[in-house]
């Protein structure tokens, strides 16, 4: 009985190749049942044959670790905001033949590259992430009003509102933090954080626009917000964690 050498089939009779893989046939004998199968031809796997492909176990080395996956994140991103932080300092430059509107564009980039890369950066440690966040941010703000010569709005207007979304994003990542058991509750407190910064938003506005406190449209948000929130802390401590809601509601 001929094999094939390299997937090993069955051939048929007189086969000089086999018709499933090409490889020349080799004449061998059936598998006994005290051999365990060593008669057979070594089976070679299709990424020994043809390299890793679709269909194949990746192999432990191939595999990225979680560090690694961020770490290629954070690269892809900071890739792609310097190309965009180039092509705004390029056309500003090109247009008017100095930094002008640019130097707007490039603390915004900068301020979404910050929020989007360091969390990637210091996965798992929220308050390196506070301490590199808040101020760095903070000076963005600074500078978009230093950069007409002048410091007009960030005293009146900048520093509150970026230190009251600072001291909220902070109290509302140590109540996440403290969960152990995550869930409903962590919009919960997303939620409940956004009503906060609307607060404080309105607050700084009224301050400075008004020089009296007549809180409108925040109040409005926070009655939307705040129950929400309730319901979903309830949902979560009260009836997920005792039922499932498909058991909750008989689906």
């Amino acid at each position: 009985m001929t094999y094939c050498p390299r997937c090993g089939v069955v051939l048929a009779s007189g086969s000089a190749r086999c018709p499933l893989c090409g490889a020349a046939s080799v004449p061998r004998k059936p598998p006994s049942a005290d051999s365990g199968g060593a008669d057979y031809p070594p089976q070679r796997s299709a990424e020994d044959e043809h390299g890793a492909g679709a269909g194949t176990p990746a192999r432990e080395e191939d595999v990225l670790s979680s560090a690694e996956r961020r770490r290629i994140a954070v690269e892809l991103l900071s890739v792609a905001f310097g190309i965009g932080l180039a092509v705004s300092i390029l056309a500003d430059l090109f247009a008017n033949r100095r930094f002008s509107w640019s130097r707007y564009s490039s603390s915004a980039i900068v301020g979404v590259w910050l929020v989007a890369s360091m969390p990637l950066i210091f996965y798992r440690r929220p308050w390196l992430l506070f301490a590199t966040l808040a101020p760095s941010l903070t000076a963005l703000v600074f500078l978009m009003d230093a950069f007409d010569g002048r410091i007009s709005w960030f005293l009146g207007y900048g520093l509150p509102i970026a230190v009251s979304f600072a001291a909220t994003s902070a109290g509302v990542g140590a109540l996440v933090g403290a969960q152990k058991r995550k869930g409903l509750n962590v919009v919960a407190l997303f939620l409940c954080g956004a009503a906060v910064v609307c607060i404080a938003l309105e607050t700084t506005l009224d301050f400075n626009l008004r020089g009296a406190l007549s809180y409108g449209w925040s109040v409005i948000v926070a009655f939307a917000l705040v129950p929400t929130a309730a319901i979903l802390f309830y949902l979560h401590y009260r009836v997920v964690n005792r039922a499932t809601l498909r058991k909750l509601f008989r689906l």
